[in-house]
């Protein structure tokens, strides 16, 4: 055998090597996933509590329960405290399943939730109550483009929201909640 065709063969080689590696690596985080199944409850716009777990919905990002939003010449309307509410009719419907492996700077576990097919966050989006944060695009632009909820008149993202008025999310816990490791953060919460 050449050296040429040696060396294509060991590249090929620790390639699929490389290859095995990563699928072994795939399939352990997603065995390492927390999973969680109902019955949830809306803490706010995009994040759900389920036995004193805060669980944030990754990819969307809702309006802040003191947002308001306008709709058209209409007086402006508690948008935040709606999305809380759509998120909350969305979830009482039963079969929901969340499941995530990494958590935000506050604690929080960012999970994706579906029902069969169904995506939570995708919902949420395409109804119009929260806006597309790397993921879910295409729902974003089709609820824009039929106006749905938000978009059916003026708003401020919610992340220029916080931004403007120099607030950061808050857990109800407080703001020192996020130096806090999060089992003693659940002890506080009980």
């Amino acid at each position: 055998m050449t050296g040429s065709l040696r060396r294509l063969r060991d590249l090929g080689l620790g390639l699929a090597i490389l290859a095995l590696a990563l699928l072994i690596i795939a399939k352990l985080e997603n065995e390492q996933a927390r999973r969680f199944s109902g019955p949830f409850f809306a803490i706010d716009g995009d994040t759900l509590g389920f036995a004193g777990e805060r669980l944030r919905l990754e990819g969307i990002d809702a309006p802040e329960l003191a947002q308001s939003c306008q709709r058209g010449n209409e007086a402006p309307y508690p948008c935040g405290e709606a999305a809380r509410d759509a998120l909350r009719s969305f979830v009482s419907q039963k079969g929901w399943e969340c499941s995530g492996t990494r958590r935000d700077r506050y604690g929080r576990l960012l999970v994706v939730c579906r029902r069969g097919l169904t995506d939570l966050g995708e919902m949420l989006v395409a109804s119009g109550v929260a806006v597309a944060d790397g993921r879910y695009l295409a729902a974003e632009a089709g609820a824009r483009q039929a106006g749905e909820g938000i978009w059916s008149g003026h708003f401020e993202r919610p992340s220029d929201w916080r931004r403007h008025r120099q607030i950061q999310e808050t857990e109800p816990i407080g703001r020192f909640g996020a130096f806090l490791p999060h089992w003693l953060t659940q002890w506080f919460e009980d």
